[in-house]
C-alpha cells in the first residue's frame, strides 16, 4: 500500500513538473499579469473565475449576470462560464485575483488530466511505468495542449479517466452499488459545472459504451445490465446537486448552434500530421495542417505514428480478448465522431460522416465534433499502457515506443502561443476608474469586447462598472437591444456614422464611452460630434450623462 501511495504521489509530481517547464515558466516572471495562453479566449476564463465568487459575496444572481450585456444581462448557463473551477479556486481568486487563478489552473488542469489517466491505467495494467507514459499521452495530447490556448472549460477533462475507473470497479465488484452512485454522481455534477459541452459528450459516450460493450463483451452481459440503473441513480443525484444550474440551462434552452459543427470537423490527416503547435510539424507538415478546417487550437486530433503503431499492434495481439475489442470499437468510434459531419482530408470533402445524423439535434448541434479527441486519446493511452505492460513483444520496443510517441506529440514551445501580455491600461491599473466612473455607469466599451480586453479590466476592476456589451461566447444574446448595430459592433463592422452609435447607446441605457487609444482617428473622428472627450490613463471617455462630463476632474479635453 506505501508503494502503492508513493507511485501515485511521485506520478503527480513529474505531471506537475511537466505541465510547470511546459506552460508555467513563461508566465513565471509575471504570474498576475501575463495569461497561459493566445489571445482574448483567455479573458473569459479570468472574467468567470472572478464573476462567481464576486456574484455570490455580493449576494447576486451568479447565473444571470447583469455586469456584462447591461442592461438586459446574461444567462450564464450556456456559456464557458465554468462555475465549478471558479469556485474550486476561489480562495485563491479572492486573496490573489482572477489572472493567478486562471493560470494555475491552465498550469494544473493538464497535469490533473495525466495523473487521472494514470490511475486509470495503473488499475488495468497493475505496472507503474506503462501507466506513466499512458497518463502523459493523454494529459499532454495535441488536443489538450491546442484547448490550453485559452479554453478551459475543454481543458478541465480530468475527470473523465474517473469516470471510467469508477465504472471498471463497480463491474468487477470492488466498489459497491450505493458508493458507486454517489462517486459516479459527485463526478457527473461537478464536470457539468467544469463544462456542459464535455458533459453532454461524456453521456453520449456512456450510452455508446454500454451498447458496445453488451456487443463485444457477451460474457459480462449480466455486470453490465446493472449500469442503467447506476447511470440513473448517479444522473438524478448529479441533477439535484446541479438543480440551480440546470433550471437556468433548461428555462433558457439554447436551440441554435453557438458555432456551427460542420465548420470543427477533425481531418483525417490530422491523426498523423501535426499542426505547428506540435514540435515535429512545424516545416514539412505546414501546408497540409494549414488547409484543416477550423484553427489550430481546435485541431487536436493527432497521435503520431508511434503511437499508432502501439495501437496497431496492441489491438492485433490482443484481437482475441473482448476487453480490447470493446477497446478498439471505442477508439474507431471515437475517431468517427471527431470527423464530424464529412470525411475531410487535407480540408477537402469526401464524403458524408456518421456525426452528420445527429449534428443539428437539440443540445448536440453545440458540440464541435474535433473535441472528440480527447475521448479517442484516452482510449488510446490505456491502449497504450496496456500493451507496454502485457505486450509480447522485446522489453526494448515496448519502452522505446511508448518513449517515441511521448516524443511525436511535444509541444512548439518556441512558438509562444502559450504566453499572453493582455494589455493593460493606466485607467484600470492606476484604479482611475474609481475616480472617472460611477457605481451606476453602464459604459459602452469601444471596440467591442471580443475586440480589447475589455472583460479582464473589468474581472480585476471588482466589476465595479458594468457594460452594454460582452465577450462570454461568439453569439450574442437574443436580447439585446437594436441587434444589427450591436453584431456590427461585434464584427468591428459600425461603419463611420456617429447617430446608430448614438441610438445603440441610448437603447442600452449607456451613460459612458470609453475608447481605447491606439485604435486610429477613425473611431476618434466618427465619435467627435457626440461629446467633448477626456483622454486619460489610456483612454478617451466620452460622457452620456446629462452634464455632458464624467466625474474625472483630471485629463485633457
Amino acid at each position: 500500500m506505501r508503494r502503492i501511495r508513493w507511485s501515485t504521489v511521485g506520478a503527480f509530481a513529474a505531471y506537475a513538473c511537466a505541465s510547470c517547464v511546459y506552460l508555467g515558466v513563461p508566465v513565471a516572471r509575471h504570474p498576475g499579469r501575463d495569461l497561459v495562453a493566445n489571445g482574448i479566449d483567455a479573458d473569459i476564463g479570468t472574467w468567470a473565475l472572478g464573476w462567481w465568487p464576486h456574484a455570490i459575496l455580493h449576494w447576486q444572481n451568479p447565473i444571470v449576470t447583469h455586469v456584462v450585456w447591461a442592461p438586459e444581462g446574461l444567462n450564464l448557463a450556456w456559456t464557458a462560464s465554468v462555475p465549478g473551477l471558479a469556485l474550486l479556486v476561489a480562495p485563491v481568486t479572492l486573496i490573489a485575483g482572477p489572472t493567478i487563478s486562471y493560470n494555475l489552473l491552465a498550469v494544473a488542469l493538464p497535469a490533473l488530466a495525466a495523473w487521472t489517466a494514470f490511475l486509470l491505467c495503473r488499475y488495468v495494467t497493475r505496472s507503474f511505468w506503462p501507466s506513466l507514459a499512458g497518463g502523459y499521452l493523454f494529459g499532454f495530447s495535441s488536443y489538450e495542449f491546442g484547448q490550453t490556448e485559452g479554453h478551459l472549460h475543454m481543458t478541465s477533462i480530468f475527470l473523465l479517466p474517473l469516470v471510467v475507473l469508477v465504472l471498471l470497479r463497480f463491474l468487477d465488484g470492488s466498489l459497491p452499488r450505493r458508493r458507486a452512485v454517489v462517486c459516479l454522481g459527485l463526478l457527473l455534477a461537478l464536470q457539468l459545472l467544469f463544462s456542459t459541452e464535455v458533459s453532454l459528450m461524456l453521456a453520449t459516450g456512456l450510452v455508446v459504451g454500454l451498447l458496445t460493450a453488451l456487443v463485444a463483451m457477451p460474457t459480462l452481459r449480466p455486470q453490465l445490465g446493472r449500469l442503467p440503473l447506476l447511470f440513473g441513480g448517479a444522473y438524478l443525484l448529479a441533477a439535484a446537486i446541479d438543480a440551480p444550474f440546470l433550471a437556468y440551462a433548461l428555462l433558457h434552452l439554447e436551440r441554435n448552434s453557438i458555432n456551427s459543427p460542420a465548420q470543427f470537423p477533425a481531418d483525417l490527416l490530422n491523426l498523423v500530421v501535426p499542426t505547428r503547435l506540435t514540435w515535429i510539424g512545424w516545416h514539412w507538415t505546414k501546408s497540409l495542417s494549414d488547409s484543416f478546417r477550423g484553427n489550430a487550437s481546435e485541431n487536436g486530433a493527432y497521435l503520431g505514428l508511434p503511437w499508432i503503431a502501439i495501437l496497431g499492434w496492441f489491438f492485433w495481439e490482443k484481437r482475441r480478448q473482448p476487453a480490447a475489442r470493446f477497446l478498439l470499437a471505442m477508439v474507431v468510434l471515437g475517431v468517427l465522431a471527431e470527423l464530424g459531419t464529412a470525411l475531410h482530408i487535407a480540408g477537402d470533402r469526401y464524403a458524408s460522416a456518421p456525426w452528420g445524423l445527429v449534428a443539428r439535434l437539440p443540445f448536440y448541434n453545440n458540440i464541435l465534433p474535433v473535441r472528440f479527441a480527447s475521448f479517442v486519446a484516452l482510449g488510446a493511452a490505456v491502449a497504450a499502457a496496456w500493451w507496454s505492460a502485457s505486450s509480447r513483444a522485446p522489453r526494448l520496443l515496448r519502452i522505446a515506443l511508448p518513449v517515441a510517441a511521448i516524443i511525436a506529440i511535444m509541444p512548439s514551445l518556441w512558438l509562444g502561443v502559450w504566453h499572453y501580455h493582455p494589455r493593460r491600461l493606466a485607467f484600470f491599473t492606476h484604479g482611475t476608474y474609481r475616480v472617472c466612473l460611477q457605481p451606476d455607469d453602464n459604459v459602452l466599451m469601444l471596440p467591442a469586447p471580443n475586440w480589447t480586453d475589455a472583460m479582464l479590466w473589468q474581472a480585476e476592476a471588482g466589476y465595479r462598472f458594468r457594460m452594454t456589451g460582452g465577450y462570454i461566447s461568439p453569439a450574442l444574446p437574443k436580447n439585446v437591444p437594436d441587434f444589427p448595430y450591436a453584431m456590427k459592433l461585434f464584427t468591428n463592422n459600425r461603419g463611420s456614422d456617429w447617430r446608430p452609435l448614438v441610438k445603440f447607446a441610448r437603447a442600452t441605457q449607456a451613460t459612458m464611452i470609453i475608447l481605447e487609444e491606439g485604435h486610429g482617428v477613425s473611431w476618434t473622428t466618427m465619435l467627435a460630434p457626440i461629446t467633448k472627450p477626456t483622454a486619460i490613463g489610456g483612454v478617451y471617455l466620452y460622457s452620456l450623462r446629462p452634464n455632458g462630463r464624467s466625474a474625472c476632474t483630471s485629463g485633457t479635453g
